[in-house]
């Protein structure tokens, strides 16, 4: 198996560890409330309507977050707030690693708010992290690039939370733009493009306002894959001095092959 095809199945699992760990959608939802932008507010057309949204906005049991969604779309086919619903409905699914309910409650999302930042930031590394070879990795890596693009494009025109200061926003802001970048650097090497995969993943330790190891590792992957291996040593070493412990342990045994490597093509 060449680098290349290794490198892509590191990064894509170091990526959707990361990101479920990390939870994106479900703490940028937390913090900021449904990311939409100015025209898509929306409001409940009865008490009851949204009194049991609210029961599904904060039940803490995933499992019972599903089962809510699905009766407030029996009850209410036509509400305002179904989109939103749907959104929850995938960080649910996403918290019980079920990727096929998540994929699919997040489309049901994406069919009513095309642009709801939350639910793209939860379909886009989940994509790229599931787009294994077979029968469905090019549409799984083509719709993780299409919902990156649109994390980055969204971004920009998103209406910041009143109640949210703007440094903080700034600084969320850059880590959303940090996702999209290390799903398309994870898309490209997927599909053997490593300059734009280096591009994508430098792009990404450069927007975040505090990179962590887990990029620096996927960008020092990314540069020796890429053949530059000052780079990589360099960022490896990054990585593992940052941590946590599963990165340090990845970082550190990409660079022995690092040096195993050099040590081959001069004899040694």
């Amino acid at each position: 198996m060449d680098r290349n095809r290794v490198g892509a199945q590191i990064l894509a699992g170091v990526l959707g560890a990361t990101l479920a760990l990390l939870g994106w959608g479900a703490d940028v939802a937390a913090q900021f409330g449904p990311l939409l932008s100015p025209s898509q507010a929306r409001q409940a057309r009865s008490q009851e309507e949204f009194d049991a949204y609210l029961e599904i906005v904060t039940e803490s049991d995933s499992r019972k977050t599903v089962e809510r969604v699905e009766s407030f779309a029996a009850t209410y086919p036509k509400s305002e707030l179904l989109g939103i619903a749907y959104e929850y409905q995938a960080q649910a699914y996403a918290h019980l690693n079920d990727f096929q309910g998540m994929l699919a409650a997040g489309e049901k999302a994406l069919r009513v708010h095309p642009d709801n930042l939350n639910t793209l930031l939860i379909l886009a590394p989940a994509l790229a992290n599931h787009a294994a070879p077979g029968p469905d990795q090019a549409r799984w890596l083509a719709q993780a690039e299409d919902y990156a693009r649109r994390i980055l494009t969204g971004v920009e025109r998103t209406q910041i939370p009143s109640k949210v200061p703007l440094e903080h926003w700034e600084a969320e802001k850059g880590r959303m733009q940090a996702v999209a970048h290390e799903v398309l650097g994870v898309v490209a090497m997927q599909r053997g493009q490593m300059p734009a995969a280096v591009n994508e993943f430098e792009a990404a330790v450069r927007v975040n306002p505090n990179p962590q190891g887990d990029q620096y590792l996927r960008l020092g992957v990314a540069y020796a894959s890429a053949g530059e291996r000052g780079k990589a040593q360099e960022t490896l070493r990054h990585a593992a001095d940052l941590g946590p412990d599963a990165v340090r342990q990845l970082a550190r045994t990409e660079l022995a092959k690092l040096t195993k490597e050099k040590s081959t093509r001069h004899g040694l």
